[in-house]
């Protein structure tokens, strides 16, 4: 399913918004209609408010897209590729298909959004207290932008990643280790320990002061603890991966069985051979993939009068690979499908089977001897 609708193109970069974003959207415009702006101006009709709170709104969201497109234009002159922006929740993400080259080119990206929240502050700032008349309701949407401009430009600086402070954090790291992985890891750590010390304040908030406010500082905590874990397996499994192909992973030495094979026949067959999954085949006709998931349903006493092609995962709806398919993107598919095996065929023939923990496991070698 689809969460996400295109906006516009900018500078040939797909904008998108997430369905979130349509949430933050009319909880801030009612917040300004109904709360902020009846409060420092006074005695204008419902319909200004309204009209203020949601042109507002848009303009703190065209903020945060030029906060992005700070980011995307200085990218794309380091020679990154720039995916898409997408708008959400709390915010938005410039999605580079690579990594920076090296800490400089991350730390002029990184900078770049930031940089471009001050200016706007700055602007907006000048604007309100030289060109603005004081007590009308757009000075006050004019104070308010450069407020949260500033505030975004302050919050980003949080050197938690993968907020711009982490990166700008991991951009040292890097340079003084000379090291991706080790920097990413140094940074994600040290954004680990900052979300949960925000999600430690939330609850002291809620148990000693009783105010549920302190619910979103614990979900703000543990939305940048998930977005640094997440980036963090990511780049690992790009940096493992790369360049290699489903082939120099596949296990080529297959055991199988037939569909006609009992259940009991199946359980032999798992304690000889020590294997999770087989693939189910007859003479040259591939019928899907039988694990041991697909037998726990079954009592044992229906062991002997059941047959394998009852239980097995068709190959309709087995995930199937070619032998060239990119390493990276298969371990992220399959991690995104939830799927412990792929059948690997070319041709319509049966060639090899990858696994996700042969995987992990060649990803924790890589690791382990890399930090070498």
């Amino acid at each position: 399913m689809k969460t996400s609708l295109r906006l516009i193109q900018i500078g040939g970069i797909p904008v998108e918004i997430h369905i979130s974003w349509l949430f933050i959207f009319f909880l801030l415009s009612i917040s300004l209609a109904q709360g902020y702006f009846p409060a420092v101006v006074e005695g204008l009709s419902t319909q200004t408010y309204w009209i203020a709170g949601i042109l507002t709104t848009l303009v703190v969201f065209a903020s945060v897209l030029t906060h992005e497109l700070g980011h995307s234009f200085v990218a794309i002159r380091e020679g990154i590729p720039i995916k898409g922006i997408t708008l959400f929740i709390f915010g938005g993400v410039s999605q580079m298909e690579i990594e920076p080259p090296s800490p400089s080119a991350e730390l002029k990206v990184t900078a770049a959004g930031p940089l471009t929240s001050l200016l706007i502050a700055l602007a907006m700032g000048l604007i309100y207290f030289y060109l603005m008349p004081p007590g009308q309701i757009i000075s006050q949407a004019v104070l308010l932008l450069a407020q949260i401009n500033l505030v975004m430009a302050i919050f980003n600086l949080i050197p938690a990643f993968p907020l711009d402070g982490g990166r700008l954090f991991r951009s040292i790291a890097w340079l003084l280790t000379k090291n991706l992985v080790t920097a990413t890891r140094v940074a994600v750590g040290l954004g680990s320990v900052l979300s949960f010390m925000v999600m430690g304040v939330g609850f002291m908030i809620i148990f000693f002061q009783g105010d549920l406010s302190g619910l979103w500082l614990i979900f703000i905590g543990w939305l940048i603890y998930q977005a640094g874990q997440s980036s963090y397996s990511q780049l690992v499994y790009k940096e493992t991966f790369s360049g290699m192909k489903v082939s120099e992973l596949m296990s080529t030495n297959l055991e199988t069985i037939s569909p006609d094979a009992t259940l009991d026949e199946l359980a032999d067959h798992f304690l000889h051979h020590k294997f999770g999954a087989f693939p189910v085949v007859y003479g040259s006709t591939i019928h899907g993939l039988v694990s041991l998931r697909n037998m726990k349903d079954i009592p044992r006493e229906k062991w002997s009068e059941t047959k394998v092609h009852g239980i097995l995962t068709p190959l309709k709806d087995t995930l199937v690979l070619k032998p060239d398919a990119d390493a990276a993107d298969v371990m992220k598919k399959m991690a995104e499908l939830d799927a412990g095996r792929a059948l690997v065929m070319e041709n319509d023939k049966l060639v090899g089977l990858l696994s996700r923990t042969d995987m992990m496991r060649y990803m924790k070698m890589h690791i382990a001897l890399d930090s070498k």
